[in-house]
């Protein structure tokens, strides 16, 4: 999850190291287009793109990578007889990398929308939203969406709520009268928190899940504002649109997870839906 962050021969060699150290299992990341009998780049290996800067989701505990992508694509890896490695890339970088065949699959809280799926095919595995964060102790508490008009709102970068927030809050805005939302897009979450823990916005936009994560994380230095899921939606792992082997293979392990209840019980682990409930 983001471009490394932009995304995630020096530079070169690091970028391999990295993706070496973060394998669940040796190989993956390597560039190519799908031909196994899985749809999967190399055979036998599930290579998952994801943000690992973004818990409770997707983070490094230590160098292994750890939170609920990780969790299902090592189960849906398992169920496949696939073994698996990660590519921690910055979450705007994520389908271009999707596209140049540096993974197989995106698995990083990616919401579902229109323009991606001209770009991507979708396996929808839940659903989620959003939540506003301020300081704790500061006396601006938004609740919604209008609440934000002129305010300065981090968020990550490449994130579907940009578009939101330039969008249908800003005309709300002007239509009143009032100025847009200043939206401040960062690299990665983390950076985005650190942007309101130090003052620099007077709001944060994130996924609920991750919301509750930062008010545990900062001790209570910030919490979160917003009553209602802001902008409900439905999270999906991506394959390289057309790779109709890998999407078969994924929907088959992740049917036979939910069949099992093995998936229920990693939903409720992390306080998430299934896709399509809210």
């Amino acid at each position: 999850m983001r471009s490394t962050t932009a995304a995630r021969l020096a530079v070169a060699l690091a970028t391999a190291g990295a993706i070496l150290a973060l394998a669940a299992c040796s190989g993956g990341g390597t560039a190519g287009s799908a031909s196994s009998s899985d749809g999967t780049i190399a055979s036998g290996t599930l290579t998952v793109g994801s943000d690992l800067t973004y818990p409770p989701y997707a983070y490094l505990n230590g160098t292994t990578p750890a939170g609920f992508d990780p969790d299902v694509t090592r189960a849906l890896a398992e169920q496949a007889g696939l073994r698996v490695t990660y590519t921690d890339t910055r979450f705007e970088q994520l389908i271009p990398g999707l596209g140049a065949g540096r993974f197989d699959v995106i698995a990083s809280d990616l919401y579902v929308t229109d323009e991606r799926a001209k770009q991507v095919d979708f396996i929808p595995y839940f659903t989620t939203g959003n939540s506003l964060l301020a300081a704790t102790g500061g006396s601006f508490r938004p609740k919604t969406t209008a609440d934000l008009c002129s305010k300065a709102v981090a968020v990550i970068k490449g994130g579907e709520i940009v578009q939101e927030l330039r969008g249908e809050a800003s005309d709300a805005c002007t239509a009143k009268g009032a100025k847009p939302v200043d939206v401040r897009e960062f690299d990665t979450d983390p950076e985005a928190t650190e942007a309101l823990l130090s003052g620099q916005v007077d709001a944060q936009l994130t996924d609920a899940a991750v919301a509750k994560a930062i008010v545990t994380k900062t001790s209570g230095k910030l919490t979160i504002t917003s009553s209602t899921i802001i902008y409900p939606v439905t999270a999906g792992l991506a394959v390289k649109k057309g790779n109709t082997k890998l999407k078969a293979t994924l929907t088959k392990a992740l049917a036979a997870l939910e069949k099992s209840g093995a998936y229920a019980k990693l939903l409720s682990q992390y306080n998430l839906s299934e896709a399509g409930e809210s």
